[in-house]
């Protein structure tokens, strides 16, 4: 209990022990701020005080402490410095006593019926931190002794604020390290790095107060910063606050690759607030990048990136100070983090590779994927497919209409390693061109009437997948221009945008028709058809390949019964041997047609002939005669017969010799992997003829 006021003037040593006592015994500075001013009330009988306390800008002072005055004062009042007698007094250092108020021209009334004011400088050293200001209703109430004891009170509180302030700083800190712990016994604890960050968020939000936090990655395809996971953040600001490289404080953080730190984001014109939310206090933003691995190595757009934000309350400058060092080590944790996810899909990749590749071992010779063949030039389409699985060139496949060239372009896709992403197909001949480039590329928002929003597109929707053009020779000249940017630069910018999107996407393009023919007409750009002809894969019409209509009629009749919930069913000798003196102009796509409607309009077992109804196709001379022997070996009397049917009278001759010339060269190219020494030793001719047949012949080398 402290001594009488009375008695504690008699006494200074008793008082100012019991005030030490009593300032000690408080565990904060605000509590520290408060008892302070109870005892310099109690001591000087006054009706109100104060303590004010320098803001961080060092130009106002704001009020921590008070007695005597409204609740809302600490809002309502904001003193500059020199205003005042509180004003001056920091400003000069000294104390005042004002006994009459009406009669000091820096008095500022904060109370009417304030008559005298006495107040004294809170200083460590040299330097003014704030200011201890007693008042009172009595004209000349404050004395010499008040002064002193004042004075002395403020000398004391002055030490030992200055030594709490240090105490809590160092506990802050401690605190800190407790929450950086917890999240780094986070770090690897999930395969999915969204739940890490999400974990982080809410351990900060639980721990420190953070009011909103954001985690950005950037995203190469649109150059844009879009966040992965937030706190406080509803779904409007989440696709509201997108930032490029360099824009708000955010983008700016990721350009330059250093953290920014804002004490009050309300009085910095860099903080965008393109969230549009609204804050009521003074709050504190941080923006730190953070890379992969840790530290930034070469050109963003090559390993993952962004940017960790966090907003919290201003305090202190200590803790500002503090807080920003955490969001520094923070974004070092999330480097690290996409560093340990990138090599767990690494690993993960691996052993989808592996496994693609034990699937291949195990297809049918046969087979590939649900193309069926066993004639030679389906055996040699599978080879060549198999080597162009993986790769990134572009394909060109050609054929007629019906022989399966979507099918070809759906086996590559899933026995290549993008098969984890889209095959996204369009067929460039069923869309108008006026429409075709919007759907193709996409457009901006407002780019034309009834473009409400922004539309990504065929190309930004086969990102890091595969893009299937169909009937591409019906693109037109402006298209093949922007494709050719595509296959060239890989990029392209959506209709009625300026921005440049980069995109990863492999091109497998097919048509019908002759696109050497359409580029001598200048209907099909020379540059854009070198750049899809780096693989070719020539789809053999079925009229070319008739041995492999039992493989192909067995397949078909089973996927069309279970279509069609019909019992299995077969087809007879007749029949067969009537389908096989069809010419098939309608390829697969016909016989798939003819089997459906036999099994449909049948209710045997069996189809026989009279169940196969053909079109006007050409009738082949011969029927032709199933492949003898294993399934899949050269049928040498099929082959010839095929070859006359199809070659012009007085022409049968040379036509059979090169076609079976052809097919000998392909087949040891094939099996010599295109070692051209090899294979010219094989026929037993020279490099320059095997040159000048390779060229005569087309077959050019994957």
């Amino acid at each position: 209990m402290l001594v009488p006021v009375q008695n504690a003037f008699t006494n200074p040593l008793v008082a100012l022990h019991e005030v030490t006592l009593s300032l000690l015994t408080q565990d904060s500075s605000e509590q520290l701020l408060n008892a302070l001013l109870d005892r310099a009330v109690e001591f000087t009988g006054a009706d109100s005080g104060t303590i004010s306390i320098l803001d961080e800008s060092r130009k106002f002072l704001e009020i921590k402490a008070f007695r005597g005055f409204e609740q809302d004062l600490p809002k309502t009042v904001k003193l500059k410095i020199g205003e005042g007698v509180t004003g001056r007094c920091i400003v000069t250092g000294k104390l005042r006593n004002v006994g009459d108020t009406a009669q000091d021209k820096y008095y500022i009334a904060v109370r009417q019926d304030i008559r005298s004011e006495l107040a004294v400088p809170l200083k460590v050293g040299n330097k003014n931190f704030g200011v201890i200001s007693v008042d009172s209703k009595r004209l000349d109430a404050f004395n010499a002794e008040h002064e002193e004891y004042l004075q002395m009170l403020a000398d004391y509180a002055a030490q030992i604020f200055t030594t709490t302030t240090s105490v809590e700083s160092l506990s802050h800190r401690t605190h800190l390290l407790e929450v950086l712990l917890q999240i780094s016994g986070a770090l690897g604890k999930y395969a999915d790095i969204k739940l890490f960050f999400e974990e982080v968020i809410q351990v900060l939000a639980e721990k420190l107060g953070v009011r909103r936090a954001a985690i950005y990655l950037y995203d190469g395809v649109t150059n844009e910063l879009a966040v992965s996971a937030s706190l406080n953040y509803s779904p409007e600001e989440i696709q509201r606050g997108r930032y490029t490289p360099g824009e708000g404080v955010t983008g700016k953080a990721f350009k330059q690759r250093k953290a920014i730190a804002i004490a009050d984001i309300s009085q910095d014109n860099q903080f965008l607030n393109k969230t549009g939310h609204q804050r009521e206090e003074v709050m504190s933003f941080f923006a730190a990048p953070f890379f992969e691995g840790g530290e930034p190595r070469g050109s963003t757009a090559l390993t993952t990136s962004g940017v960790f934000d966090m907003e919290i309350k201003f305090q202190s400058q200590s803790r500002f100070e503090d807080h920003s060092f955490l969001a520094q080590i923070l974004s070092s944790l999330f480097g690290q983090a996409l560093q340990i996810e990138k090599l767990v899909q690494q690993s993960s990749r691996e052993t989808k590779e592996e496994n693609i590749i034990l699937r291949r071992q195990l297809k049918s010779t046969f087979e590939f994927e649900s193309i069926i063949g066993a004639h030679p030039r389906m055996a040699e389409l599978f080879a060549r497919m198999k080597m162009a699985a993986d790769s990134a060139s572009a394909v060109l496949v050609t054929g007629e209409s019906g022989t399966g060239k979507e099918l070809i372009a759906s086996a590559l896709h899933q026995n290549s390693i993008r098969s984890a992403n889209a095959l996204v197909k369009i067929n460039c001949a069923a869309i108008p061109a006026d429409l075709l480039e919007s759907e193709l590329f996409g457009y901006a928002r407002g780019a034309f009437t009834g473009a409400v929003d922004d539309y990504k597109g065929k190309v930004l929707s086969a990102h890091k997948g595969t893009l299937f053009l169909d009937e591409i020779g019906e693109l037109d000249l402006k298209l093949q221009a922007k494709l050719l940017r595509v296959l060239q630069e890989k990029e392209f910018s959506p209709l009625g945008s300026n921005k440049v999107i980069k995109v990863d996407v492999r091109i497998i393009a097919a048509t019908n028709a002759n696109l050497e023919q359409a580029v001598k007409d200048k209907t099909f750009r020379e540059d854009l058809f070198y750049r899809l002809n780096v693989v070719r894969l020539s789809i053999p019409p079925l009229r070319e390949r008739l041995t492999d209509l039992p493989l192909l009629i067995q397949h078909l009749l089973e996927k069309i019964c279970e279509r069609n919930n019909k019992p299995a069913m077969g087809l007879n000798e007749a029949a067969l041997q009537k389908l096989q003196t069809y010419a098939f102009p309608g390829n697969i796509r016909e016989l798939e047609n003819i089997l459906e409607r036999a099994v449909v309009l049948n209710s045997k077992k069996e189809i026989d002939a009279g169940d196969i109804q053909l079109g006007d196709g050409l009738v082949t001379a011969t029927p032709a005669t199933p492949a003898a022997g294993p399934a899949g070996s050269f049928d040498l009397r099929s082959y010839l017969k095929e070859a006359a049917a199809d070659a012009a009278p007085g022409q049968i001759f040379d036509t059979v010799v090169n076609a079976v010339e052809k097919e000998l060269i392909r087949i040891l190219l094939n099996q010599n992997q295109f070692n051209k020494k090899k294979t010219s030793e094989a026929l037993g001719v020279n490099r320059v003829t095997l040159d000048k047949k390779i060229q005569q012949y087309g077959l050019f080398e994957i």
